[in-house]
């Protein structure tokens, strides 16, 4: 295999990892935050059902939920730089290929 190949194919292995890591960890938050917006939910409905004050608890989880999502989004901003690498490392290993059979098929 050729240095040059060599080297791209390493490239594409990281950044392809980096994508499904960053995509992994997307979900993980997007969960989270599902989690959150339940909890939310379940508060405002028992609040319909009693008009007690749990103006407190509310805003709480009004914080909660909009830092989990925008911490999914910040992640998934990631998941998507990283997705952006990888069609630039397709071209460079077919044009790699490409350089190493040119060279071994030229005829001396």
């Amino acid at each position: 295999m050729s240095n040059e190949l060599s080297t791209e194919i390493r490239k594409f292995e990281v950044r392809l990892q980096e994508f499904v890591k960053a995509e992994e960890e997307a979900i993980k938050l997007l969960t989270a935050f599902i989690g959150k917006v339940k909890e939310l939910n379940n508060l405002l409905a028992q609040l319909k059902e009693e008009k007690s004050g749990k103006n407190e608890k509310i805003m709480e989880l009004r914080f909660e939920n909009i830092k989990a999502l925008q911490n999914a989004l910040n992640c998934m901003a990631k998941a998507e730089h990283e997705k952006s690498h990888l069609p630039q490392s397709y071209g460079s290993i077919l044009l790699a290929i490409e350089e190493l059979t040119k060279t071994l098929l030229k005829t001396p």
